[in-house]
């Protein structure tokens, strides 16, 4: 089901409009009545401030009221605009079909006064006023409008977010929800005088491309590839030749393959921390050089007066690349030695429990064989076999090898003595998963480091 919501407006001063949008036009007096119009959506929902209609207190009694007040604003006005009855009969069929929402503004104003049947009181060739104030979280509106969308998101397949009308906050709040769910956000630009056509602008993309840029700094973070946009695909259809003498900078642009920065994430959280290695020595330049690039197309971007060409262009998002860029963060320095320490801490940084314990456990072999003069992972190398001995004897009673034992069997461990009975799995032993959380945060690397060291004086014997 296709829903429609907006923020509503004061009407009682819109002028009609051709609203265009998507090659379709509608002559109406505000963007909501235009959209469902031209998108037929099975369902209306209007957002009302509380600050646009007033009823003496305005008390949870009063909502119907309210809601008959901004029924009755939009009547009004439509009843002063058109004298076509098939028009003032088909904002009528509007306003049945809309379902009116409270929700709460923040601000100084004055709210429309209604009198208990909801009509709209004349003063002095005007309506009545009262003045409305009130300091609210913003959380607390974000809450309300959420558990409206929520709502919504529960029949409804898709969700159109009108963001044209409403308080700057009211669009702000509105728009940071919406974001959340499968939704479709438009607005009509503001029109300077009545009878002008307007088209009303879609910025589904614009909310795609902040959400793609918070994923890609996320997966980061996180270390963790399956939260990465790969903006790649929508890059290969752009024409260099279109940007003039921009033409070789945006060429290097779309060369720029994110998948090199995909695999470093797929290598670390993966285990592979010897490919990791490799990969940050293939990123270390591509970066330096994205990032040189990108600097450039940001300062032509912010000198937009001297490129027209860029004006239409919505393949390029300055904010995927920069935040690509920070996978520099991740990027360590020294021989590989000293960056598989430094992957160590980033496994205990971000969780990775059974990825650190390993490698804190096979580290301090490699160690070994560099001291050693070298060797090979394998039982037939006989360095291997030595250092192997040290490190296993110094961790016999260390915690180190029965967690990771207990992190790599999926707790079918004998460290878990799992007892499998009748198709059920029982778990005798008392090791929890936050057991080896605190031990890994608190003292992995200590257990790590005396290891290393156990190995070095082992050596200099």
């Amino acid at each position: 089901m296709k829903c429609l919501v907006y923020i509503a407006g004061d009407v009682t001063s819109y002028y009609t409009t051709n609203y265009e949008f998507e090659g379709k036009e509608f002559n109406t007096f505000f963007s909501a009545h235009a959209l469902a119009k031209l998108l037929d959506p099975q369902k209306i929902v209007a957002l009302l401030p509380d600050s646009l209609v007033v009823h003496d207190n305005s008390t949870a009694q009063d909502l119907p009221i309210l809601i008959k007040g901004y029924k009755n604003m939009i009547l009004n006005r439509s009843n002063q605009l058109f004298r076509d009855e098939i028009m003032k009969k088909d904002v009528e069929d509007f306003i049945n079909k809309i379902d009116v929402r409270i929700i709460p503004n923040v601000g100084s104003g004055q709210a429309y006064y209604v009198d208990k049947e909801g009509n709209l009181l004349s003063e002095s060739q005007k309506y009545k006023r009262s003045p409305y104030s009130k300091e609210r979280s913003p959380v607390f509106i974000f809450n309300v409008i959420y558990s409206i969308f929520n709502e919504l998101s529960k029949t409804c397949n898709e969700i159109i977010v009108d963001l044209t009308h409403g308080t700057n906050v009211l669009v702000s709040v509105t728009m940071a929800v919406g974001a959340l769910f499968n939704s479709k956000f438009v607005a009509a630009p503001v029109i300077s005088s009545p009878g002008q056509k307007v088209t009303i602008v879609d910025l589904t993309e614009v909310v795609k491309s902040m959400k793609d840029s918070l994923a890609i700094t996320y997966s980061i973070e996180k270390v963790d590839e399956r939260y990465f946009r790969d903006y790649s695909v929508t890059l290969r259809d752009l024409n260099p030749g279109e940007f003039k003498e921009m033409k070789e900078l945006i060429g290097k642009i779309k060369s720029k393959d994110p998948n090199k920065v995909i695999s470093l994430l797929k290598n670390l959280r993966n285990g592979f921390a010897v490919e990791s290695v490799k990969s940050m020595r293939d990123l270390e330049s591509y970066i330096d050089e994205l990032e040189k690039d990108v600097n450039i197309l940001s300062k032509a971007y912010s000198e937009w007066y001297n490129y027209t060409y860029f004006e239409k262009e919505n393949r390029i998002v300055l904010s995927h690349f920069y935040s690509t860029i920070k996978v520099r963060d991740i990027i360590y320095n020294g021989n590989d030695l000293e960056v598989l320490e430094k992957i160590l801490d980033l496994y205990i940084k971000v969780g990775y429990y059974d990825k650190a314990i390993s490698l804190a456990r096979e580290l301090p072999v490699a160690f070994c064989l560099n001291s050693r003069g070298g060797g090979v992972y394998s039982d037939d190398d006989e360095n291997y076999s030595a250092c192997d001995k040290i490190v296993r004897e110094y961790l016999m009673n260390n915690s180190m090898l029965q967690y990771r034992n207990v992190l790599m069997h999926g707790s079918l461990s004998k460290d878990l003595r799992a007892e499998v009975k009748e198709s059920r799995i029982e778990l005798r032993s008392g090791i929890a998963l936050s057991v080896i959380e605190n031990y890994v945060v608190s003292n992995l690397k200590r257990d790590y480091q005396n290891t290393k060291n156990e190995v070095i004086k082992q050596i200099l014997k």
